[in-house]
């Protein structure tokens, strides 16, 4: 490298921030590419957590397979589960499908039912002249 080279004629600083490059990707650059200690840990948790989602067949999500890898002893977040997860493309099958709980009765009779919010010519209006006698919500 040229800076290496003539290190010894000028200050590293400055030789840096003539050729626009940052001090610490100098410095990096010095080094050997051996893995950081959190991204050999990433690496160990990584293989955890796809054992423990295929032997669950895909069923258990990130707090499942939290919970699941803390009994066997392994200290991993919730959040590095998600971000490994993710990551790899994989995501919990839902146990069940949705379910409407709601239906409309075609039979139901509304006939007795008024609309208190409409005046004499069938407008809605929602000024009142007494407290309490006209009310509006949304469900």
């Amino acid at each position: 490298m040229f800076i290496l080279a003539v290190k010894a004629s000028f200050p590293i600083d400055w030789m840096c921030r003539k050729l626009k490059v940052s001090r610490a990707s100098f410095y990096r650059s010095l080094r050997p590419a051996v893995p950081t200690p959190t991204q050999v840990r990433h690496t160990v948790l990584d293989a955890h957590v796809v054992r423990v989602y295929e032997r669950e067949k895909g069923m258990a999500g990130r707090d499942q397979i939290t919970t699941i890898l803390g009994q066997e002893g392994v200290s991993i977040a919730t959040g590095t589960v998600g971000t490994i997860l993710t990551g790899r493309g994989l995501r919990a099958v839902r146990m069940r499908a949705w379910k409407k709980t709601t239906t409309v009765d075609p039979d139901a009779r509304t006939e007795h039912i008024r609309n208190h919010m409409l005046d004499g010519d069938g407008k809605r209006e929602f000024i009142s002249t007494v407290p309490g006698t006209r009310f509006c919500g949304d469900i």
